[in-house]
C-alpha cells in the first residue's frame, strides 16, 4: 500500500520505499504490465507465470505475449541501500524519463513514469478522491 516518488538515478538505479524493502529482500522480478512496470517479490512470482500459463491455455492471450513478457521480465536483488537496477529495454518501455511512482498495487509495487500516473487519474471522471468516495460508499467501508 501506499504511493512514493522517487526517480531513476544516472546509474539507472531506482531506490524502492523503505517500507517495501523487506518483503523485496529475498529478491524480486520486474516486467512490463499495462504503461507500467510490476515489481513481484520472488517468492511470489511463480504465481504470475501460472496466471500467463492460464491465460495461454484458455486462450486469452498468445503464446508470444506471453514469451514477449518473460522476455522482458528481469530478476533484480535490491543492494544495501535498497535500490534496484532497471534494465533500459524497461525504462524506455515505461518512458522512466523524469519522476517515478512507486505504488503499493494490491500483489506487486507498480513502477510508474509519475506523468503517466497523472493522465491515469485523470481519466476518472469525479477524480481520484471522488471515486475513493464513492467506493467506499459503494462497499460500505
Amino acid at each position: 500500500m501506499g504511493s512514493f516518488e522517487h526517480s531513476v538515478d544516472d546509474k539507472n538505479r531506482l531506490v524502492l520505499p523503505a517500507s517495501y524493502r523487506s518483503r523485496l529482500a529475498d529478491g524480486a522480478y520486474l516486467g512490463p504490465l499495462d504503461a507500467y512496470l510490476g515489481l513481484w517479490p520472488a517468492a511470489a512470482f511463480s504465481s504470475v507465470l501460472e496466471k500467463w500459463e492460464d491465460g495461454v491455455t484458455l486462450g486469452m492471450v498468445s503464446e508470444e505475449a506471453y514469451d514477449a513478457f518473460s522476455a522482458a521480465t528481469f530478476e533484480v536483488q535490491p543492494d544495501g541501500q535498497g535500490r534496484i537496477v532497471v534494465p533500459r529495454s524497461l525504462r524506455s518501455f515505461a518512458e522512466l524519463t523524469g519522476p517515478v511512482l512507486v505504488v503499493g498495487a494490491r500483489q506487486r509495487v507498480a513502477v510508474w513514469a509519475r506523468d503517466r500516473w497523472d493522465q491515469r487519474m485523470e481519466t476518472i471522471p469525479e477524480g481520484p478522491d471522488g471515486a475513493v468516495r464513492q467506493a467506499a460508499r459503494d462497499l460500505k467501508l
